[in-house]
C-alpha cells in the first residue's frame, strides 16, 4: 500500500551540510547511498508506517552529496521522528543539476526488483569473481542478479516480476555486499529502457 510523496524537512548541520529529517515514525528504507549525488525532487527512500509506504522526496533547495545515512548499510532501519535520515554536503554542488520543481516519474526507486524473502544478499557468486549485475547493467528476464542466503543455503535470485519489463537498466544495487535484508527491500533500482 503507497501512502504517496512526502518532502523531507532539512536542518543545517555542520559547515555546509544539511540533515534530512525522518517526517515521522516507522521503519525507513534508503534508496541512495553514502557518497552518492542527491538533488531536490529525487525520491531517496521509503519510510513504512504501519503498513503504508510513503516515498521521501529532497526539498527544495538541498542539493549535493551524501556524507552520512542512518543505519549504515542496513536496508531497513527504525526511526523516530525527527531523525537525521541523511546528511548532504552542500558545499560541493558544481556537478548536480538541481531541477527544484516537481519531483521526476523517473526518480531514483520508481522502478525496483525487491527481495522475495528475508536473507543474507550477495552481488557476486565468490569473493574473487565479479559482481553478478552492477549500476548501469542491463538487467534481463530470466538473468541472476544476486544470490540470498536463506538458512545455510544460497538462492539465485532472478530477474523476474509481472511489473518488470524484461530489461531495464540498472541504476544502483542497493544493499551492500553482506547485508541483511527483509522480503520487499529494494535490491536493484531500476530504469526503464528508452524505447527505440
Amino acid at each position: 500500500m503507497t501512502g504517496g510523496r512526502v518532502v523531507l524537512g532539512a536542518r543545517p548541520a555542520d559547515g555546509e551540510s544539511s540533515a534530512l529529517l525522518a517526517p515521522t515514525v516507522g521503519v525507513f528504507a534508503p534508496a541512495v547511498r553514502e557518497g552518492e549525488l542527491v538533488s531536490a525532487g529525487q525520491v531517496v527512500g521509503t519510510v513504512d508506517v504501519l503498513g503504508v509506504l510513503h516515498e521521501l522526496i529532497v526539498p527544495r533547495g538541498i542539493a549535493g552529496r551524501v556524507t552520512e545515512r542512518l543505519g549504515g548499510g542496513r536496508s531497513r532501519v527504525p526511526v523516530q521522528y525527527g531523525d537525521a535520515l541523511f546528511v548532504v554536503s552542500t558545499g560541493a554542488t558544481e556537478d548536480i543539476t538541481a531541477d527544484t520543481a516537481s519531483p521526476s516519474d523517473d526518480a531514483q526507486g520508481a522502478l525496483s526488483f525487491v527481495a522475495p524473502m528475508s536473507g543474507r544478499f550477495y552481488v557476486r557468486p565468490s569473493p574473487a569473481e565479479p559482481p553478478f549485475v552492477a549500476a548501469g547493467d542491463t538487467v534481463r528476464r530470466g538473468q541472476t542478479v544476486g544470490l540470498l542466503e536463506v538458512m545455510k543455503t544460497f538462492n539465485r535470485l532472478v530477474y523476474e516480476g509481472d511489473a518488470l519489463p524484461d530489461e531495464a537498466a540498472v541504476q544502483a544495487v542497493v544493499p551492500k555486499d553482506g547485508d541483511d535484508v527483509v522480503r520487499g527491500d529494494v535490491i536493484l533500482a531500476l530504469q526503464p529502457l528508452p524505447a527505440e
